[in-house]
C-alpha cells in the first residue's frame, strides 16, 4: 500500500505536465519546431551520459534514497522552468530535469521487483500486482487530464510547472518516510556493478535483442509525444484546454491495458507474445489513420488505438525484460536500457524538427509506420528465442 501511495504521487508529479509541455515550449514560449527538437535532445544526452551510473549509485548505495534526490532535482527544474520565459533558462532548467530522471528512471521500478523477490511473491502474484499498479496509474491519469485542463483554463499554463514541482518535493518526502530501503549489490564499487551489469546484457541474447528493440520502438514513441499536441491544435484546429481531455482517454486506454496484463498473466513468458502482437498492431493502424485521415472523429479513434497498444507495449515489455534481468543488477540494467534509448532519443529529437519541417505534422506519421513492421520481425525472433 504504501509503495502504491508513493507511486501515485511520484505519476503524477511526472505526467501533469505530460498533455501541454509541446505547445508550452512551442507557443508559450515562442520556441521554433528546431528549438523544442534540440531541448528534448539536450534532455535525452543529458539521459545517456548519466543514467547507467545513477542505476550503479541506486544499487549500490540504496534505491530510495537514489529515488528521493532524482525527484527533488525534477521538482526544483519544473520550478526554473515555470518561473523563466527564456529559451536559455529553461535549456539548463531542462538538463536538470534529464538528471533527476536518471536518478528515478532505474529506481521504482527495480525498488518493485527486487520487494516482490525479498517476500517471496509467485511470479503471477508479481505480474497481477504490477498489472493492477498500471491500471491504478492510468486511473489518476484521467484526473490529471482534467486537473491540467483546469490549470490551464484557469491560471495559464506556467501553473502545470509549479504545480509539478510541488508533487516531486511530496514524492521525495514520501519516499523517504513510507519506503524501506533496498539494494542491488552493495558490497562492490559502482563502477564493478555498472561493469559486470553491462557484461550480462552482452552475453544474454534475448537481453540483447530487447535492448535493439527498445531503442527502434524509441521513434515512434518519441514522434508521438512531440506531435500529437500538435497535430490536434494546428491540423484538426482544436483548443488548447481540449488537450487535457485527450490526455483523459489515453488514460482510459490506459487502463484497459492494465486489466488486459491482468486476464493474460498466466505465469508463463509465451503469454507475453499475445500483447505484442496486439500492441504493435494497434500502433501500426492509428498511424494508418493519423496519416491518411484527418477528421475530428478519426484523429480521436487514432489517438484512443496508439493509446492502448502503447500502454499494451510498455507493460508487456516491463514484465518480459524483468524476468531475464538478476536483482543484484537490477537498475543498473535497466538504467543502461534508458541510456540506450535516450541517446537514439536525443540523436532523432536533434532532427525530428526538420522532419516535421520537411514533411508536414501529417506526413511525419508516414514515415514511422515501417517501423511497427521491423519491430514485428524482432519480436517473432525474441519469443522464438523465449519458446526454445
Amino acid at each position: 500500500m504504501k509503495m502504491i501511495l508513493v507511486s501515485v504521487v511520484i505519476f503524477y508529479s511526472r505526467n501533469i505536465i505530460t498533455p501541454v509541455l509541446t505547445v508550452y515550449f512551442k507557443d508559450a514560449l515562442g520556441l521554433s519546431y528546431s528549438q523544442v527538437g534540440y531541448l528534448y535532445s539536450l534532455y535525452l544526452l543529458v539521459m545517456f551520459a548519466t543514467d547507467v551510473f545513477t542505476g550503479g549509485i541506486a544499487d549500490r548505495y540504496g534505491r530510495r534514497k537514489t529515488l528521493a534526490i532524482g525527484l527533488l532535482l525534477y521538482g526544483l527544474s519544473m520550478a526554473l522552468i515555470g518561473a523563466f520565459r527564456n529559451f536559455f533558462v529553461c535549456a539548463p532548467a531542462y538538463a536538470l530535469a534529464a538528471l533527476g530522471s536518471s536518478f528515478i528512471s532505474g529506481t521504482l521500478q527495480a525498488w518493485y521487483f527486487t520487494e516482490v523477490k525479498t517476500r517471496g511473491l509467485e511470479r503471477n502474484e508479481a505480474k497481477k500486482a504490477y498489472g493492477l499498479l498500471r491500471s491504478i496509474n492510468s486511473a489518476n491519469s484521467l484526473l490529471i487530464g482534467i486537473i491540467t485542463a483546469t490549470i490551464v483554463a484557469l491560471t495559464g499554463m506556467r501553473s502545470v510547472f509549479y504545480a509539478a514541482a510541488v508533487l516531486n518535493f511530496l514524492g521525495a518526502l514520501l519516499a523517504v518516510l513510507l519506503l524501506n530501503e533496498n539494494y542491488g549489490d552493495k558490497g562492490k564499487s559502482i563502477l564493478s556493478i555498472v561493469g559486470e551489469g553491462i557484461s550480462f546484457i552482452i552475453h544474454t541474447h534475448i537481453l540483447r535483442y530487447l535492448f535493439i528493440a527498445d531503442m527502434l520502438f524509441t521513434f515512434p514513441h518519441l514522434h508521438f509525444i512531440y506531435v500529437w499536441q500538435l497535430y490536434f491544435t494546428n491540423v484538426l484546429n482544436l483548443k488548447v484546454e481540449t488537450l487535457g481531455l485527450l490526455y483523459s482517454l489515453k488514460s482510459v486506454m490506459g487502463i484497459l491495458a492494465g486489466f488486459l496484463i491482468l486476464w493474460v498473466g498466466k505465469g508463463k513468458k509465451e503469454s507475453h507474445a499475445p500483447l505484442f502482437r496486439v500492441s504493435l498492431s494497434l500502433m501500426f493502424l492509428s498511424y494508418l489513420l493519423f496519416a491518411g485521415m484527418h477528421a475530428k472523429i478519426i484523429g480521436v479513434l487514432a489517438l484512443a488505438l496508439y493509446s492502448l497498444g502503447e500502454a499494451i507495449y510498455f507493460t508487456g515489455y516491463t514484465l518480459l525484460i524483468n524476468d531475464v534481468i538478476p536483482n543484484e543488477y537490477r537498475s543498473t540494467i535497466i538504467s543502461t536500457r534508458m541510456s540506450a534509448s535516450a541517446l537514439v532519443g536525443a540523436l532523432f529529437y536533434a532532427l525530428i524538427g526538420r522532419l516535421v519541417n520537411f514533411s508536414g505534422l501529417v506526413g511525419s506519421f508516414a514515415l514511422m509506420i515501417p517501423v511497427f513492421a521491423l519491430l514485428g520481425l524482432i519480436y517473432i525472433w525474441v519469443f522464438r528465442m523465449v519458446s526454445t
